[in-house]
């Protein structure tokens, strides 16, 4: 099981954005914080990576996720 960890960043007024330091390149922003938005892009991410090598698309990832201390966010 590979464990993915996802940055989220929050910018008051301008929304929300995310990257990846385990997926090189990997970058997002929505206006909400939007984890299922973030994993859906990394595992697009992992999936073209993987077909651009002839591998098999990757399964049984988890993600952790990652906010800024004191920013509350919904579930």
């Amino acid at each position: 099981m590979d464990t993915i960890r996802i940055l989220h960043h929050h910018a008051p007024g301008y929304g929300w954005s995310f990257d990846s330091p385990d997926i090189p390149g990997l970058t997002g922003g929505t206006e909400t914080f939007d984890a299922a938005h973030a994993e859906e892009a990394a595992m697009f991410a992992l999936t073209c990576a993987a077909e651009e090598q002839g591998l098999p698309a990757p399964t049984n990832t988890t993600f952790e996720h990652y906010v800024p201390a004191g920013v509350a966010v919904a579930v």
